[in-house]
C-alpha cells in the first residue's frame, strides 16, 4: 500500500513538473509569436505609409499634369473656334 501511495505522488509529481514546464514553453511561445507579429506589423505599417506616401505624390503629378493638359486643350479650342468665329463672320459679312 505505502509503495502504491508512493508511486501516485510520484506520477503526480511528475505531472506537475510536465504541466509546469508546457506552461513556460507555451508562454516562451506567445511571448516570441507577439514580439515577432509586432514586429511584422510595424514593418507592414511603414511599407504602407510609404506606398501611401507615393501614391499622394504620383496621384498630385497625374492631376497637374491632366489639369495643364486640359488647360492647353481648352486655350487651343479657343484660338480655334475665335478663328472658326472670324471666318465665319467673313464669308458671311465679307471683309472691311
Amino acid at each position: 500500500m505505502t509503495a502504491l501511495i508512493e508511486r501516485i505522488r510520484d506520477e503526480r509529481r511528475l505531472i506537475s513538473e510536465e504541466v509546469t514546464q508546457l506552461f513556460a514553453q507555451t508562454n516562451q511561445f506567445l511571448s516570441v509569436t507577439r514580439a515577432n507579429r509586432i514586429a511584422q506589423t510595424q514593418e507592414q505599417a511603414q511599407r504602407l505609409h510609404k506606398f501611401h506616401e507615393n501614391l499622394k505624390q504620383e496621384t498630385r503629378g497625374f492631376l497637374v499634369s491632366t489639369a495643364t493638359k486640359r488647360t492647353a486643350q481648352a486655350q487651343a479650342q479657343k484660338q480655334y473656334l475665335h478663328q472658326f468665329r472670324q471666318d465665319l463672320f467673313v464669308s458671311i459679312f465679307g471683309s472691311r
